[in-house]
């Protein structure tokens, strides 16, 4: 994007080939544990609305806890720190489109897409979450289904003209700002993740995910079984194929080992630690 910001910083980072480390996933509506994350070096953070209650007006103030004036004022720019990504209700069963439309008019950078497993479902998330193109544009398809709204544009800043612009799906648009990430977390998933990744570019990262992966295999949460370990290579394998970044979640002892894999997105629950409990407990013998 030469001479124009980029105003995720996550695909900023990944275009660098840098790593990008992600909090998550975090309640909406936590607003202290929002605020704590908006102040830290995380380059993004997941807000929760799978396993949460979903209110869009909760959302909206999950994101003003992100805001750093200080921050901004530093950076100059546009680009957050920390960029807001959202994991909405699986959209593959019932094929809410427009969760996937109203979530974005918040003014999120990008949706995280919980139980995807069919080319099918991975293409109509994308064309619920982009706008018409320009008839006779090098990427019109797939045609978009976004209705067009000013919702968004003030987070990030912009005009609507300017928003239009800038939040279209990457990599399907190289100067997009707006991330889709498919989490591979059944064994349907693991089987067409080939076929995923091979033809849906407006997927821009895959998370593979272990935890309802290792339901699905019948390991009842065992996600350290070497069988949901594999699938997770398996998933990695397809992306570095065909060039699409993956996610995984791992610990302080993890990331060095995620990372040699070549995972690129590093996503980590913010620690929460009582290190003056912990001690008055060890010395008190409790």
């Amino acid at each position: 994007m030469p001479n124009t910001i980029r105003y995720n910083k996550i695909i900023d980072l990944l275009e660098q080939g840098q790593p990008a480390f992600v909090a998550g996933v975090v309640g909406n509506g936590n607003v202290d544990e929002l605020t704590f994350i908006g102040d830290s070096q995380y380059d993004g953070v997941i807000i929760e609305t799978e396993h949460e209650g979903f209110s869009f007006n909760v959302l909206r103030l999950s994101l003003q806890c992100l805001l750093n004036r200080k921050r901004i004022a530093e950076k100059g720019s546009l680009q957050p720190d920390v960029v807001p990504l959202v994991r909405i209700p699986p959209n593959g069963r019932d094929r809410d489109q427009w969760v996937i439309k109203q979530t974005l008019d918040t003014g999120v950078y990008g949706l995280v897409l919980p139980h995807l497993n069919t080319v099918e479902e991975a293409q109509a998330a994308v064309a619920a979450a982009r706008y018409p193109q320009i008839p006779g544009a090098a990427d019109f398809e797939p045609a978009g289904q976004r209705g067009w709204s000013r919702a968004a544009c003030r987070y990030w800043g912009l005009t609507p003209q300017e928003y239009y612009d800038a939040a279209d799906l990457w990599p399907l648009d190289p100067d997009g700002n707006t991330l889709l990430v498919g989490i591979i977390e059944e064994t349907e998933g693991v089987k067409n993740i080939r076929d995923i990744v091979r033809q849906v570019k407006g997927i821009g990262a895959i998370w593979a995910g272990p935890g309802d992966l290792s339901i699905s295999m019948g390991l009842r949460g065992d996600t350290n079984h070497p069988k949901v370990q594999e699938a997770l290579l398996q998933v990695l394998a397809a992306c570095r194929e065909f060039g699409v970044p993956c996610a995984v979640g791992a610990t302080a002892d993890e990331v060095g080992k995620r990372l040699a894999q070549g995972f690129r997105i590093i996503i980590a629950a913010p620690v929460k630690s009582t290190p003056m409990l912990d001690a008055g407990r060890r010395l008190a013998g409790r």
